[in-house]
């Protein structure tokens, strides 16, 4: 696990950027230093950030007026973690901050190790979240390539049963209204399988007349019923060793 990353240290007092910057460059973080939130909200417009470590008291604007605004400006996946720190704590200041998003909420005074333990835990919590960001955004690629789009708890949890029973060599009953996607969880459940490599074939059963059905499915031999002037294999035969979607 590495640990460093991209962090802006916003306070009004020089001497607090100096000392905490110093300390969190020595434990190889990237570290730029804003003397007020005009000057923070500047450099959060024009790069990213992986931690935002902000005094609440400042002359311009407060700590947490900066935050509600990076709040209502920026989608939650953009945002950097936040570490609020204060001299003048209050239950209201503590919550309010972490209902904006804040990760962690410091007291002033505190022991520099203290910042350092937390700036650890926000980053790693930071790069799972941009991890699991990404992965998130290769698996929907991976099935939109199927056609099967969308974000939704319904359709993500479609998506895990599919892949599960993929791994499985049995029959498989898909349920839904015409118009569902049906033929598109076949499709992808079986290029997910063991025999992605070996035919899918599809039969629309109830568009076969009742008398023909059955040879449609196991086919027939020369001259077994009128009209049979040759052999022919059903779609069983043709699905073998590969998937049949009924």
């Amino acid at each position: 696990m590495d640990p460093r990353g991209s962090i802006l240290l916003v306070d009004d007092e020089e001497k607090i950027l100096k000392s905490l910057g110093r300390a969190l460059r020595d434990e190889g973080h990237e570290v730029v230093a804003a003397g007020g939130a005009r000057e923070a909200q500047r450099l959060l417009a024009s790069r990213t950030f992986d931690l935002l470590v902000v005094d609440n008291r400042m002359p311009e604007k407060t700590g947490l007026e900066l935050i509600r605004e990076l709040a209502s400006s920026t989608a939650e996946g953009e945002r950097p973690q936040i570490v609020m720190m204060t001299a003048h704590a209050t239950v209201e200041s503590a919550i309010t901050a972490m209902k904006l998003g804040a990760f962690d909420y410091l007291q002033k005074p505190f022991e520099v190790e203290e910042l350092l333990v937390v700036a650890r835990r926000a980053l790693e919590h930071q790069r799972l979240r941009t991890q699991n960001r990404y992965l998130l955004s290769e698996r929907e690629e991976e099935f939109d390539h199927y056609g099967i789009v969308g974000r939704s708890r319904a359709i993500q949890e479609v998506i895990r049963q599919l892949e599960l029973v993929a791994q499985a060599r049995s029959t498989v009953l898909i349920t839904g209204e015409t118009g569902t996607g049906k033929e598109l969880v076949a499709r992808a459940i079986h290029d997910r399988s063991a025999q992605r490599e070996m035919p899918l074939i599809k039969v629309n059963c109830a568009a076969l007349p009742e008398g023909l059905l059955e040879s449609e499915l196991f086919g027939h031999v020369k001259g077994a019923f009128t009209g049979a002037v040759s052999s022919k294999k059903g779609k069983f035969a043709l699905a073998d060793g590969g998937t049949i979607f009924l």
